[in-house]
């Protein structure tokens, strides 16, 4: 399969690439999960600063070509030709994570990331510009969605800076921009990501219209924000109501959402 197959495009800047390298706020000797290294251009910098590299890359020709570069019994990297939605990324474990992440999963890998829970020192990832401005947005903006206050639950994210599609070998046809999320390191109970999901199930509908099929609608139709959409409501806000309405399911309930909206960059 293709890079471009894989929604990868390598990163050729040299001063882009030691920004990431400097906002990563590790100390040499710590270990970096590098996501999707492809060719090294990030890994080669990441072990000049004295880091200890674990790299997660899917194709087995790049896998191939970073052993190539670097000593396969170096002890400062190590490659593992495995998927990052399905490894487990808390066995090398406090991690500070890097990568270009490919456009098309983004959203998924950022959700693995925050399941990490203290494992996950702090990441710094470059990503397409459009879900960066989602991951920062504030309510009552565009951007401002469930991806937004689901990263917003978990760690406080920062848009450090755009990436113009000339740093890339195969320029992308979007911008680009690098973001660093630091970890709350507070437990996020499910429950509460899951009445997210509904919250903005239907994101120009009210809470009313989004929660009467989970909650006893006379509980929801006295809640002071029901006549409000959740784009409205700031993270603090919106847990409040999931307060109120904790514990108190209707029996008569549709089942709850599997796949909360906004999920993925596309949406």
């Amino acid at each position: 399969m293709s890079r471009q197959k894989l929604g990868q495009h390598f990163l050729r800047s040299s001063p882009v690439l030691a920004r990431i390298v400097d906002s990563l706020r590790a100390q040499p000797g710590d270990t970096i999960l590098e996501i999707g290294p492809g060719k090294g251009a990030l890994t080669g910098p990441l072990l000049a600063a004295g880091f200890r590299v674990e790299a997660v890359e899917l194709d087995p020709a790049m896998v191939a070509h970073l052993e190539a570069q670097w000593p396969v019994d170096s002890a400062a990297l190590h490659v593992h030709c495995i998927d990052v939605l399905k490894a487990d990324l808390t066995r090398w474990g406090p991690v500070t994570v890097a990568g270009n992440l490919p456009y098309y999963i983004t959203s998924p890998i950022l959700r693995r990331l925050y399941s990490m829970g203290t494992f996950l020192r702090t990441a710094v990832l470059l990503m397409q510009l459009e879900v960066a401005e989602r991951l920062v947005a504030k309510p009552g903006t565009r951007d401002y969605g469930f991806l937004s206050v689901l990263t917003q639950a978990h760690a406080l994210p920062e848009l450090l800076f755009r990436v113009p599609p000339g740093a890339f070998h195969v320029p992308p046809k979007v911008q680009s921009a690098v973001v660093r999320i630091t970890p709350r390191n507070q437990a996020v109970d499910e429950a509460f990501i899951a009445f997210l999901g509904w919250c903005f199930s239907q994101k120009r509908k009210t809470l009313r219209n989004n929660l009467r099929a989970y909650f006893p609608p006379h509980l929801v139709d006295a809640l002071p924000q029901a006549g409000l959409r959740a784009e409205q409501l700031e993270l603090e806000e919106l847990h409040s109501v999931w307060l109120k309405l904790k514990g108190q399911p209707d029996p008569h309930s549709s089942q709850p959402v599997t796949n909360p909206p906004d999920s993925r960059h596309t949406e």
